[in-house]
């Protein structure tokens, strides 16, 4: 069996959805732009390259990994789009490994991407009336118990009750992510891995961005705990604004 190893990685850095450096930039091009770095860094031929596996959530459909791959000259790459939500990127990388080590693959760029800021909305007539109304493909039944929108229930709330988690236990685990990414930008610890892109306003101008956008400097247990939770209506309802993931655009290989 094939061991699987990673030769490189490249990331650009995050940007805040709707209102940060990257609320106009597509999942395409930051797609790209990430394979095409990460197979620049690892020194191999592009033309080696078996497969390219790519995490993707609430796109619109298509496969962002082939669409990178023609993009880069990689014709005959076939491309594999996950949809595993906030854990897309990670399986495809567990993906990628798994095909190495199986032996089906020998080369293969693996990551994710999410452009929260330009993710397309479909339509829908709601069911009953002529009225047309926004639509987002479900990722299972719609219940009470599990909301097929609703992350913060499906994957937040059912998982702190499993694990017995309070409402303290998540802001203190917030506040340290946070503190932990502001001493990472400020100590230089991103810096290999991201590669700074340049970025077009919309008045024409360009700048550089490389330094991540989301976390912030100025939170604290206070301010966490001053949030309101997501679900008022649910006795003890412990996520909200603060201990649950962002919305970001960026995107890693």
């Amino acid at each position: 069996m094939a061991d699987a190893v990673i030769v490189s990685t490249a990331r650009t850095a995050i940007g805040t959805a709707f209102k940060g450096s990257l609320n106009d930039v597509d999942g395409l091009e930051l797609a790209t732009r990430a394979v095409g770095e990460a197979v620049a860094r690892s020194g191999v031929d592009p033309a080696r390259v078996d497969d390219v596996v790519l995490g993707e959530a609430l796109y619109g459909g298509g496969d962002l990994a082939r669409y990178a791959a023609t993009e880069l000259g990689m014709d005959a790459v076939p491309g594999v789009a996950h949809n595993r939500h906030c854990a897309s990127g990670l399986a495809a990388v567990a993906t990628a490994a798994g095909s190495i080590r199986s032996d089906m693959d020998r080369i293969v760029v693996a990551g994710g991407v999410q452009a929260s800021s330009t993710s397309p909305r479909a339509m829908r007539r709601v069911p009953g009336t002529d009225d047309w109304d926004e639509w987002m493909s479900p990722t299972h039944r719609d219940s009470p118990e599990a909301p097929n929108l609703d992350m913060s229930i499906t994957v937040g709330w059912n998982a702190a009750v499993e694990a017995g988690l309070t409402r303290e236990d998540l802001d203190a685990w917030a506040l340290r992510s946070h503190q932990r990414a502001v001493a990472g930008i400020d100590n230089g610890a991103f810096a290999d891995e991201i590669f700074p892109i340049e970025v077009t306003r919309r008045d024409g101008t360009t700048f550089e961005f490389a330094v991540d956008e989301h976390p912030r400097r100025d939170t604290s247990m206070e301010r966490l705990a001053g949030l309101k939770p997501l679900h008022p209506e649910i006795e003890g309802f412990s996520i909200t604004a603060g201990n649950a993931a962002g919305m970001n655009d960026g995107a890693a290989a």
